[in-house]
């Protein structure tokens, strides 16, 4: 990280840490349950593992796409979309998850980061970019809270930086 920005240093520091829970999360979940669903009727299924963290890829790249854009949209185009996430290998999946770390801390390295303003849904006004980012990590904060119940679901157990972050 090259940004000595406090607002975006914060932000990342949360950010990553809580990234980082996620994916913790996905490398305990074995291959063979990447597919579980929690809820599977006909009426209703779940999100699987697998499904979760193309989902989690997905939106990092709509906020990357949106800040870079101006304009957040959670339909329609997405810069970089993931193919096939239904028969990629967990490891695959990690390092799609990875790469998206990486093309955000890039975003946040750039020098005009700043002064870039985002039209988002939540505000009638333009927002800063950085603030805008804000939702991602709400975004976040939801996986770990849907990933503690499928944790429950497939007897993981909790492991130690889930613990050291959210008791």
């Amino acid at each position: 990280m090259k940004s000595t920005d406090p607002e975006i240093k914060r932000f990342l520091d949360i950010f990553l840490n809580d990234r980082a829970i996620n994916k913790e999360f996905y490398t305990r979940v074995s291959e063979d349950k990447l597919d579980f669903h929690m809820v599977d009727k006909p009426e209703r299924k779940s999100d699987s593992p697998r499904q979760s963290i193309a989902h989690q890829i997905y939106v990092t790249r709509k906020y990357i796409y949106g800040v870079k854009t101006g304009t957040l949209k959670f339909d329609g185009i997405v810069e970089k979309p993931l193919l096939r996430s239904e028969t990629m290998s967990k490891k695959e999946l990690l390092d799609e998850l990875e790469e998206t770390e990486k093309e955000l801390i890039a975003l946040l390295n750039d020098p005009t980061i700043a002064k870039k303003t985002v039209i988002v849904s939540w505000s009638k006004d333009p927002v800063p970019a950085i603030a805008s980012l804000w939702g991602l990590q709400s975004h976040e904060v939801l996986h770990i809270g849907w990933n503690l119940a499928v944790m429950d679901h497939l007897n993981i157990e909790r492991f130690p930086l889930l613990k050291q972050t959210w008791g």
